[in-house]
């Protein structure tokens, strides 16, 4: 297993013991099992296969490490990471829960499944076109960042159990989709340890995120 320890800040990622002021302090994370290291040409290459200029602070992530599970740096191994959803209360899939588990960031150039621009190809005409996939959860719903000006660098989550009927006409809409932050850096200071056993989501979100 690989995990690697950085530093997030304003200006982007720094290694190990470089400080960096946050919008929340200084905050260190852990990458769990990122794939193989990538290059600016590499994520260059993906852009023009996407269509896309990828948000500038994913863009960043990516130059530091390809894909991968990234926690906070006190979290133990052997836990999952999760996250709490903003669902609109008209949205069909806000019965599904206050949270969601992230398995990992699609990797750039990687195996079928995990592959960031495969596994956009797949999904393009499922999710809203202002938006871009970049990770999944162990259900297969997704993880997307905004891509347009209203929208660029925000986090939702899109749950593939609601999604529009595509083959029966309906279009893609944010009816099965949550809001989760209002940046990319702010989405990884809001990853927490999975809730305890017997614990709800509901009860979980009120514990680790404090009022």
């Amino acid at each position: 297993m690989t995990v690697n320890h950085w530093r997030i800040g304003r200006n982007g990622f720094m290694k190990n013991n470089n400080s960096a002021e946050l919008l929340f302090g200084n905050q260190d994370i852990k990458v769990i099992n990122p794939g193989t290291t990538v290059n600016e040409s590499d994520i260059n290459s993906l852009e023009r296969k996407l269509g896309i200029q990828l948000p500038p602070r994913l863009r960043s992530y990516y130059l530091h490490w390809n894909g991968g599970l990234p926690c906070l740096v006190e979290m133990a191994l052997s836990k999952s990471v999760w996250i709490r959803l903003f669902w609109n209360k008209d949205a069909k899939a806000s019965t599904s829960g206050p949270a969601a588990d992230l398995n990992g960031l699609f990797e750039i150039n990687s195996t079928p499944g995990m592959d960031f621009y495969r596994t956009w190809n797949d999904f393009k005409d499922r999710i809203p076109h202002d938006l871009l996939c970049f990770a999944r959860n162990s259900g297969g719903s997704l993880f997307l960042i905004g891509i347009k000006e209203f929208n660029l660098g925000k986090i939702f989550f899109w749950d593939r159990d609601y999604e529009a009927d595509i083959d029966a006409g309906e279009i893609s809409n944010y009816d099965n989709i949550a809001f989760v932050a209002n940046s990319f850096t702010e989405f990884l200071l809001a990853l927490r340890e999975e809730p305890n056993k017997g614990e709800s989501l509901a009860d979980w979100v009120k514990r680790v995120y404090p009022e």
